[in-house]
């Protein structure tokens, strides 16, 4: 008897942008994976009735559940609320357990949780400690809870001499953003899978960008990710190819990848960001449990690097959540 594999996935809005819509293509794609590897699927969409989906879930009595929920009402900080009902029903489910999903969701949380295991990021400030940035560096005000680069983009870069910028963001709701200082460096989107013998680090992604003015903030923001008209869409590029003198820096972020997936509790697949700064120091910028699992993202690019078919990673994911 074949078991049943639920896909749980969040209610789009009314007019969703390209980045809530995408989850859509990610149900396609694992829906036809767990039919290959011989389960039967069903889908279920769940939003802010949480009452509803519980009763839902009990009624269709999955074996196993695929968690695609990437936010709730598209609201970050309501992302980890699908790991506390399926949590609360104890049925074994893809991805990241609740505490590091609450834990990540929440930006400046996640920045305390790595300090706490000697992970370095970038230093961060509350907007109540706007007084204690430093003329001569540049900074990033940042959303606690989006995912996807929601709100971030070059303009969000801004000095530590602009004083009306800085009157400005201060009175920005202190719950829902917070100051990083802004790393002119290399970036990195290293992508992370279960295996039977250990977090297997994929093959480590470099973002790159060409034909930047010199003014112009290289980052990785909502137009480079999304906005395929953006001058940022066009000219940012992912390359797996690094130097050979690279070699050291290569085995510190794979070093970093494994001791945070061990040390805060991940499980199944995981993205960290990475700046790395002029004296190569990398700096954890972001992390992304459950990340998208669609074709043109970074996670799939770096599975396909490896060798790695879409089915074989989707049957990794499944076997880490019912070990």
């Amino acid at each position: 008897m074949k078991k049943t594999a639920l896909i749980l996935y969040n209610k789009l809005s009314k007019k969703p942008k390209d980045d809530e819509a995408d989850v859509i293509e990610q149900v396609n794609l694992v829906t036809s994976a767990l039919l290959n590897l011989n389960y039967e699927v069903k889908d279920l969409q769940i939003d802010l009735n949480l009452k509803t989906a519980i009763r839902q879930i009990q009624k269709i009595q999955p074996d196993i559940i695929f968690n695609l929920v990437e936010t709730i009402g598209n609201k970050g900080e309501f992302t980890f609320l699908a790991n506390s009902v399926l949590n609360f029903l104890r049925i074994p489910y893809s991805g990241s357990p609740l505490i590091p999903m609450f834990q990540c969701s929440n930006k400046y949380l996640a920045k305390k949780e790595l300090n706490s295991i000697g992970i370095k990021t970038p230093p961060g400030f509350t907007l109540d400690q706007c007084h204690q940035l430093l003329p001569d560096k540049k900074y990033l005000i940042k959303p606690v809870w989006e995912e996807g680069s929601l709100e971030l983009d070059e303009d969000c870069v801004f000095s530590g001499s602009d004083t009306e910028y800085i009157k400005k963001i201060s009175k920005k709701s202190r719950q829902h953003y917070f100051i990083e200082e802004f790393i002119e460096g290399r970036e990195f989107n290293i992508s992370i899978l279960y295996s039977s013998a250990g977090p297997e680090v994929l093959p480590l992604a470099e973002m790159t960008f060409h034909d930047y003015p010199a003014e112009k903030p290289r980052m990785m923001g909502y137009k480079s990710k999304w906005d395929d008209k953006s001058f940022e869409y066009s000219h940012t590029r992912r390359t797996f190819r690094l130097k050979k003198e690279d070699g050291p820096l290569k085995d510190e972020l794979i070093a970093i990848c494994k001791k945070c997936w061990n040390e805060l509790g991940f499980k199944g697949y995981v993205r960290i960001d990475f700046r790395v700064t002029s004296e190569s120091v990398p700096l954890v910028i972001d992390i992304n449990l459950n990340p998208c699992l669609s074709e043109s993202g970074g996670f799939m690019a770096a599975s396909k690097k490896r060798g790695l078919a879409f089915e074989e990673v989707i049957k990794r994911v499944l076997e880490d959540a019912i070990r």
